[in-house]
């Protein structure tokens, strides 16, 4: 996670390449979590094969929940606490989930 968090802020200062990476290197946190051993490499591999054309559209995932955030700020960040926060990352699991079953065996 540390190298994922490096190479984003790396990426970062080239504006767009930073943008394109975070959305590469989505899928690193659950790879892991899913299988401690696996290499670093092979975990940046996986990540960017599952998120090859899918960018664009966990692009406009994220942006679905800007009308949550909105909403969160108006009650001062108990909505965001008690519903948005869960919600988004049960969202981002099954993400992972599906982009998983596309990509065929996954270790």
């Amino acid at each position: 996670m540390f190298l994922r968090n490096l190479y984003n802020a790396l990426w970062y200062l080239t504006i767009i390449g930073g943008i394109i990476k975070t959305y590469e290197y989505r899928m690193i946190p659950y790879l892991l979590a899913e299988n401690p051993s696996i290499k670093r490499k092979e975990a940046f591999q996986l990540s960017k094969q599952m998120m090859k054309g899918n960018k664009w559209k966990t692009f406009i995932l994220d942006i679905s929940f800007f009308g949550w955030y909105l909403l969160s700020v108006l009650t001062f960040g108990l909505l965001s606490i008690l519903y948005v926060n869960p919600y988004n990352a049960a969202t981002n699991a099954e993400l992972y989930a599906e982009l998983k079953q596309g990509l065929g065996d996954v270790p």
